[in-house]
């Protein structure tokens, strides 16, 4: 799923957190060709949001899984002053890369919807989306036995992914931070981080 482009070592590890409830009017909040979505699931923009992804195990040696072509389907609403939603549906075309030669990753995403609301970075104050019920299954292939550094040669990870708001603000960005997203059995319990950037072809977030 995924770009990397900084060194796990180097990356910046962050809580998450709810905004304060004295802050949530301040958004973000969905935009929709400049108008303000409306309040409520009943009002709903489609959400269709693409880019590049990789996913790391915090620990793993910083073997990295991916880039990945991602695709996200869903819709988005506001919900009290915060940009709210869910996905519904994604898509990952083909086999990823990784950065090991002749290993390769055929992501799946699974048990939608997957819930949206906005968070903010309580180290740095930064505002995002907090994407809940993220659910991966990484399957590993290569071009000769051991070639991939992984103890099986399916992954499934679940959890919370956050995606901070960057100065286009229609994307988001999933690094300098560590997700709250943890490998399942027969792995035990290790931080599955989702690192890269998607942005949204119609909505924005103010």
């Amino acid at each position: 799923m995924f770009r990397k482009t900084m060194p796990v070592a180097g990356m910046v590890l962050a809580t998450v957190a709810l905004a304060a409830p004295a802050a949530q009017a301040t958004g973000p909040e969905w935009y929709h060709e400049g108008s303000q979505v409306g309040e409520g699931e009943g009002k709903a923009k489609a959400l269709h949001m693409v880019g590049s992804l990789s996913s790391t195990v915090i620990g793993g040696g910083g073997f990295i899984s991916g880039p990945c072509e991602v695709t996200f389907e869903g819709t988005a609403w506001n919900e009290e002053g915060m940009a709210s939603g869910k996905i519904t549906g994604a898509n990952i075309p083909t086999f990823c890369s990784t950065n090991v030669e002749g290993c390769f990753v055929l992501p799946a995403m699974e048990g939608f919807p997957w819930d949206l609301t906005r968070v903010t970075m309580m180290v740095t104050g930064e505002r995002g989306i907090e994407i809940q019920n993220a659910q991966f299954e990484l399957h590993y292939f290569s071009q000769s036995p051991g070639t991939c550094p992984v103890p099986i040669s399916t992954i499934g990870a679940l959890g919370t992914m956050t995606g901070v708001l960057g100065e286009a603000h229609n994307c988001l960005t999933f690094e300098e931070h560590a997700d709250d997203m943890f490998t399942q059995a027969p792995l035990p319990k290790l931080t599955f981080d989702i690192l890269g950037t998607v942005c949204d072809t119609t909505l924005t977030l103010t």
